[in-house]
């Protein structure tokens, strides 16, 4: 058996390439959308579930084939095996955190250390497991506008963009899973739906304990704040506004004691990458994301001109205004990687706002109902999946790059860490 690298690309063995098996996989989840729209249009909710959860299903099991042969996944499946079992936590918790402290900035992955091993793939699986509850998103969100004809649509739009590349292709799945634990609260910051209560509070705790980019994650998800305006009638009767500052005031405070001792971790990571670090992706500025932006402009333009809607009358528009706000971050973040300015540290940052921008651009166009406009954008996101992406895979040469597609060449009980 091969020694375990030291240095990235850290996957050298096990792995090939099979973009049949992976055009297979795609074409069904193609297949059980187009069910999900038929389903929803004859009133066929049970039918339309069924179609959801095994799309949901197969999203996890292509994205825990295809992550397989990535850096990062590859180091964590191997550190997880290295984890205490639950009976050795239970029996001397001091283990875990003994063992947690390579992630002690993020004690949420030392929590889950003695889960991950009975993964099939380990790491692999976990990813999938991510890019899946991302797929969730626009399902419910479908449903809750009652709209799910479009809700298997909106997931693969999700779940293929090359938008996520760097969260999605490059197995960046402890930052994904901060950045989506925090959808709650920028839905209700951004008024684009009303998430149960319960979900809010403990989905940014959780997102404090899983990525040090939580200070500017959540400065991201209530920046919406920024260009919500009070509407007419709204306001709390002076009892219920009693109890509503003194609960933010107890969730402020326990959000406080939670970030305080992590600040020091993110300030020194920050100031780590911008001194100690030169590497930086393009993956935010690649012509495959152009290309959908100017689809999703292309929307926006349709429906404008369907809607006859002046740029007064759409700026009095609250999900315009969110729109714009996460396009015109997205936009900046890019710019800051054409031109260089800390790319280090901001290329990090675009595959959330992107997630945002991608959220908001849907909402807008449920809001003006316009849902057929988001064809461009989900026939370009869609195309480039299969011929960009997936088909050209049959020429990588996996076992000498950390390439995603490139999958396990044998079934998880056979794999060597």
């Amino acid at each position: 058996m091969q020694p375990f690298p030291s240095v990235a690309p850290f996957r050298i063995d096990q792995v090939t390439a099979n973009a049949g098996l992976m055009a297979v996989l795609f074409v069904v989840q193609l297949g059980l959308a187009l069910a999900m729209q038929r389903a929803a249009n004859r009133q066929a909710m049970r039918l339309w579930w069924g179609a959801a959860l095994a799309l949901l299903a197969l999203v996890v099991v292509f994205f825990a084939l295809a992550s397989w042969g990535t850096s990062d996944v590859t180091k964590l499946s191997r550190f997880y095996g290295e984890a205490p079992s639950l009976g050795q936590v239970l029996a001397e918790p001091g283990r875990l955190l003994f063992w947690g402290n390579t992630l002690a900035d993020e004690p949420f992955w030392v929590l889950v250390g003695p889960i991950v091993p009975f993964l099939p793939y380990r790491m692999a699986a976990f990813h999938g497991l991510v890019v899946a509850a991302y797929g969730a998103v626009p399902l419910l969100l479908a449903r809750h506008w009652r709209i799910p004809q479009w809700g298997g649509w909106w997931c693969l739009l999700i779940t293929c963009s090359p938008m996520f590349r760097g969260f999605f292709q490059n197995g960046q799945t402890r930052q994904a899973l901060a950045i989506l634990l925090l959808l709650p609260l920028l839905l209700w910051t951004a008024r684009l739906a009303r998430p149960p209560r319960p979900w809010v509070a403990p989905g940014v705790l959780i997102s404090a304990l899983a990525h040090a980019t939580f200070p500017v994650n959540l400065a991201t998800s209530l920046a919406p704040l920024l260009v919500r305006v009070r509407a007419p009638g709204e306001g709390l009767k002076p009892s219920a506004s009693r109890r509503f500052w003194l609960v933010a005031a107890a969730l402020v405070a326990l959000l406080i004691a939670v970030v305080a001792p992590l600040l020091p971790v993110a300030l020194q990571k920050l100031e780590h990458y911008i001194n100690a670090t030169s590497f930086f992706s393009h993956y935010s500025v690649r012509r495959e994301v152009i290309r959908v932006q100017l689809g999703m402009l292309m929307g926006v333009a349709l429906t404008c001109w369907r809607r006859r809607l002046s740029v007064p009358e759409l700026w009095r528009s609250e999900p315009t205004r969110v729109l714009v706000l996460f396009a015109a971050l997205h936009l900046f973040l890019q710019a800051t990687v054409i031109w260089q300015w800390i790319p280090q540290v901001t290329f990090r940052l675009a595959d959330g706002v992107a997630f945002f921008q991608l959220i908001a651009f849907l909402a807008w166009l449920r809001h003006y109902q316009a849902l057929w406009f988001v064809i461009p954008a989900l026939v370009i996101t869609l195309a480039e999946w299969m011929f960009g992406r997936i088909l050209p895979s049959a020429t990588f040469t996996c076992g000498l790059d950390d390439q995603f597609l490139c999958v396990p060449d044998r079934w998880p009980w056979l794999i060597r860490y």
